[in-house]
């Protein structure tokens, strides 16, 4: 949802978009059109417009710009790829809700061995549940499932966040902690020296030369 700052950002922003395309937008027309479009992210709502101000010509509608709308959920088969990974419960998954709720529907038959019957279920479930979320204007929300393989899950959490599907905070509990470098360098420890690690970083490195000045006066 828009805050009120947001809101008033994209008042102006219909006025002036509507304006290049050789358009006039009263402020209350487009205060009635923020209303059916505050549930989508001000970013979301930048790139349609900016759409809008490439493709049209004399008319800016309401229709106009949820038509070039990305809500970020995903066509049908692409959904089915995401989701038959959960099969495997190794797996980890980051999918829509719509995919699944759609998955759910859809996994008795795969754990009865049959897919070929379960991609079927899968398509009409999610087609119904995306034009529903579509009507209520529904943009699309993802959640991680997690697998049992620690490494494969450290990867899509990661790949995941990078691509903005899922905020660092939702899935910070989740992801392994690269282990921190040595200090010291193992090997010549064992044969009886105090050597810094290759890894070791440079306020380190400043600091033990330091301490082998103050020695060896």
């Amino acid at each position: 949802m828009l805050s009120d700052r947001e809101q008033e950002d994209l008042v102006k922003g219909l006025m002036a978009t509507a304006e290049v395309i050789g358009d006039q937008l009263r402020p209350t027309a487009a205060a009635y059109m923020v209303q059916d479009l505050s549930c989508y992210s001000m970013a979301v709502l930048q790139r349609a417009l900016a759409g809008c101000r490439r493709e049209l010509k004399g008319r800016l509608s309401l229709a106009a710009v949820l038509e070039r709308i990305d809500d970020g959920h995903p066509a049908p088969n692409e959904a089915w790829a995401v989701a038959i990974q959960a099969a495997d419960e190794r797996n980890t998954v980051v999918w829509t809700t719509l995919t699944q709720q759609a998955w759910n529907t859809a996994l008795p038959l795969v754990q009865a061995g049959d897919k070929i019957a379960a991609r079927p279920a899968f398509l009409e479930t999610y087609a119904r549940l995306l034009k529903d979320a579509r009507a209520a204007r529904l943009p699309a929300s993802y959640t991680p499932s997690l697998g049992f393989d620690l490494t494969s899950r450290n990867a899509a959490l990661t790949d995941a966040v990078s691509k903005g599907l899922l905020a660092h905070d939702q899935v910070s509990d989740h992801l392994q902690l690269t282990a921190a470098a040595p200090a010291f360098n193992p090997v010549a420890l064992l044969a009886g020296k105090v050597e810094a690690s290759p890894g070791a970083n440079a306020k380190f490195l400043a600091r033990l030369e330091e301490l082998a000045r103050e020695l060896a006066a």
